[in-house]
C-alpha cells in the first residue's frame, strides 16, 4: 500500500527528458538505470542492447540498431513498455481482488473494524485483528 503512493518508476529515453528527471528518489541517486537478466522482460533486453551499443557497438548481434539510435522510436517503445507494465500490475491486483472475493463469498465473519473510506460502490475497513 505504501509503494502505491510513491511515484511510479518508468522507462524513458534519456534524450527526451532533461537530466534533472533521471534521479532515483528511493536510492537518492542523480542518475540511474535498472535492468535484470534479459531472459525475463523485453525492457531488460532493450537496456542490455543500449548498454552494449554504448560500450562497443553490437558485436555482431543481429538486431535493428536504428531502433536504438532513434529517440522518437525509443520514446514510443518506452511508452508501450510503461503501459504494458501498468496493465500487468493492474491485472495482478485485480486477480488478488477476484480470488479474495471468491474466498469470502459464502463466509460470514464478525469482528471489530473501523470504516476508513466510503466510496460510491463500497467501503474500506481496517480490521485491527
Amino acid at each position: 500500500m505504501t509503494t502505491r503512493c510513491m511515484m511510479q518508476a518508468v522507462y524513458f529515453c534519456s534524450g527526451t527528458l532533461p537530466e534533472s528527471d533521471f534521479w532515483h528518489y528511493g536510492l537518492a541517486s542523480e542518475i540511474y538505470t535498472h535492468f535484470t537478466s534479459p531472459i525475463r522482460r523485453y525492457a531488460d533486453v532493450i537496456v542490455h542492447r543500449l548498454l552494449a551499443e554504448c560500450i562497443s557497438g553490437n558485436n555482431g548481434i543481429n538486431y535493428d540498431q536504428s531502433l536504438l539510435l532513434d529517440k522518437v522510436k525509443m520514446k514510443e517503445l518506452c511508452d508501450v513498455l510503461n503501459n504494458r507494465n501498468r496493465m500487468a500490475q493492474q491485472a495482478g491486483r485485480s486477480s488478488v481482488e477476484v480470488y479474495t472475493n471468491l474466498f469470502f463469498r459464502d463466509k460470514i465473519m464478525e469482528d471489530e473494524a473501523y470504516v476508513v473510506r466510503v466510496m460510491k460502490n463500497g467501503f474500506s475497513v481496517l480490521i485491527p485483528k
